[in-house]
């Protein structure tokens, strides 16, 4: 099993012209042969497909379908879409939905505007890194300081570029910071040019582990900053009020 999950990590981690064999087994540490065993099988079952001209692996049908089942199953009445999309086609800007389950924050939902041209980092699936992610901070402000100090000794604090924090005193203080204003801010540490703002979703009185988020160009984030913020923080709001009336968390939290 743990080398079956090596590959898939590996895997859907790869660009989309897909993977090749040596660099599989190069970054799960399984030698040619083993890697290329398991392959066969997992084609067989549809959780990867191979590229009959590159020979390069992609994730298959079957882990597609696997994955598609999960991420219905975060948002069930369809609930937290609506607000995105609203979000999104008000402001005219890139709107996305992070969860926290487990030990892992990610992109459960993205919504684009017709008028964003532009593609970003974030997309479904994508796992969110705690330290300079905007939906991450946010979350991690309404966590126990447990849970804070875990999650950031497990990442790898990698620095996207010269504006990612990459000291955790600093990111600690960023964190804190921004649950009593109910906001946190990834200002070009993913993706130079590129900002974005985060505010909670609350399941339950100052308890939330999701967030709704607006991603867009550094200088027209910037330009707006004030009107996007309270846009956001009236979106959360409704959002909030509706998931904590209807309590429908509570059955998959």
């Amino acid at each position: 099993m743990d080398r079956f999950v090596k590959l898939m990590n590996v895997i859907s981690d790869c660009p989309s012209s897909g993977i090749g064999i040596a660099e599989i087994s190069r970054r799960t540490l399984l030698s040619k042969g083993t890697t290329h065993r398991m392959l066969q099988d997992m084609l067989a079952y549809r959780l990867v497909m191979q590229n009959p001209e590159t020979k390069k692996y992609l994730l298959g049908p079957k882990s597609m379908k696997w994955g598609s089942t999960f991420l219905k199953m975060q948002d069930p009445m369809g609930l937290l879409s609506k607000y995105c999309n609203d979000i999104g086609e008000k402001t005219k800007l890139y709107a996305f939905i992070c969860r926290f389950q487990g030990d892992e924050i990610f992109c459960t939902y993205t919504h684009q505007p017709s008028e964003v041209r532009n593609s970003f980092f974030v997309h479904v699936g994508q796992r969110m890194p705690v330290h300079c992610s905007a939906g991450a901070k946010i979350i991690l402000a309404y966590q126990s300081p447990d849970i804070i100090h875990q999650l950031l000794e497990k990442e790898s604090l990698k620095r996207y570029t010269d504006f990612t924090i990459t000291d955790q005193s600093e990111i600690y203080k960023e964190i804190q910071e921004a649950r009593p204003k109910q906001i946190a801010f990834c200002e070009q540490e993913l993706e130079l040019g590129v900002t974005a703002l985060s505010v909670p979703i609350f399941h339950k009185a100052n308890q939330a582990v999701l967030s709704i988020s607006l991603v867009g160009e550094h200088h027209n984030i910037e330009s707006r900053k004030e009107t996007l913020i309270q846009d956001l923080h009236a979106a959360s709001l409704e959002a909030s009020d509706h998931l904590m009336s209807m309590n429908s968390l509570s059955s998959v939290i």
